[in-house]
């Protein structure tokens, strides 16, 4: 696991712009930490656009017209901002968020993308994706882009806005979580994320 996070926080961009980059739902508390890694994609011209979920305020996600317009105050142009659809999902999270991506990109045949999450759910949101990838666009080669860190020891919402703690506490709640995840098999084994990263970088 320990290697699985070394390459993922020190993940190498593709050689050429991804044709979106995802960012995860956050809660107001720490979109701040996504906007900035994906406006500086944009500005780096690293990837085409910016995805977000398609969805009104709900699961502690502030919704597609919030994050629109706070993206938009920070300077991105319109044209760079897509939704991801995610109706037909009741609820938000990091798998129906991945899943949705991942559907997103087939269905517009996009082949490259980075997955932007808040430093605490990176590694989790990123193992998420490649798992989805795996079971249903192999072909897709997903990168990944940590957010912009914020104060560790700042105490805030997460996990659908019902989770409030400090952020460093939060990480050991995403490690328990990749364990149990990976035990009931919503999630890729280590090892199969790792050959994942060994074929797209071949």
């Amino acid at each position: 696991m320990i290697e699985l996070l070394l390459q993922t926080l020190c993940d190498l961009p593709p050689a050429t712009p991804a044709d979106g980059a995802y960012l995860f739902g956050q809660t107001t508390d720490n979109q701040i930490s996504v906007f900035r890694a994906g406006l500086d994609l944009i500005q780096h011209q690293q990837t085409k656009q910016l995805l977000i979920a398609d969805s009104v305020p709900r699961s502690g996600y502030p919704g597609f017209a919030a994050w629109y317009r706070a993206l938009m105050d920070l300077g991105l142009k319109p044209d760079k901002i897509s939704g991801v659809s995610t109706h037909s999902f009741p609820i938000l999270h990091t798998l129906t968020e991945a899943t949705a991506l991942v559907r997103h990109a087939k269905a517009t045949k996009m082949l490259v993308v980075f997955v932007v999450a808040a430093p605490f759910h990176q590694l989790r949101a990123f193992m998420t994706t490649i798992s989805v990838a795996l079971q249903e666009f192999p072909e897709l080669r997903v990168y990944n882009r940590t957010g912009q860190p914020l104060p560790w020891s700042e105490t805030v919402r997460h996990s659908q806005g019902t989770l409030e703690c400090r952020r460093r506490e939060l990480i050991h709640s995403e490690l328990e979580r990749i364990e149990r995840y990976q035990a009931k098999g919503d999630l890729a084994s280590t090892e199969q994320i790792l050959a994942y990263l060994s074929r797209r970088d071949a």
